[in-house]
Formats: C-alpha cells, structure tokens, sequence
C-alpha cells in the first residue's frame, strides 16, 4: 500500500505570496508616507517663505508710509512759503507801480 503525501509547495507558495504581499504593502506605504512627509515639508517651507515675503512687504509698507507722511509736510510747508512769498513779491508790485505813478 502506498501512502500519497501532499506536496507542501502549494502552501510555502501561498506564505510567500502572503509574506511579499505584506512587503509591498509596507513599501507602498513607506512611498506614500515618505510623499506626505516632503509635501509637507515642502509646505512648510512655502509658508515660512510666504511668511517672511509678508513681513518684508509690511515693513515696506510702513517705510513708504513714513515718506509719504514726511512728504506730505513738506509738501504743506512749501506751499505756506509760497503763499508768503506771492504776498511779498504782491506787495513789492504794489510798492513799484505806487512809486512810478508817483513819480509821474
């Protein structure tokens, strides 16, 4: 009587396929961590930049700001020296056009 035995290839191959499945599970998970991981990186720098742009615009604003204001100052301050220069040469017209019908 001969005794069959049942060839364990079958179930070391379905180990296997198990064993590597969980081995490409775990790459493909380490790729889509490792992904998330420069995203996120990336992201951040984005945002440090962004955050540095907006601090540096901000103080730009703030310098143009302060021109503007000191501008504007003289800008009021020239007009006064004008309006008392036009009395003065107004009155210096006067003067002459007095003197030379006085003089007639």
């Amino acid at each position: 009587m001969s005794r069959s035995v049942a060839c364990p290839a079958p179930h070391h191959a379905n180990n296997l396929g198990i064993i590597f499945g969980a081995i490409g599970m775990g790459a493909a998970n380490a790729a889509v961590n490792g992904t998330m991981v420069v995203r996120q990186a990336r992201e951040a720098s984005a945002s440090q930049t962004l955050a540095f742009q907006l601090r540096q615009a901000v103080d730009s604003a703030h310098n143009w700001a302060d021109v503007a204001k000191k501008h504007a100052v003289e800008n009021e301050r020239l007009k006064i020296e004008i309006e008392r220069l036009k009395r003065i040469a107004r009155d210096q017209h006067n003067e002459l056009v007095a003197f030379a019908r006085s003089a007639k």
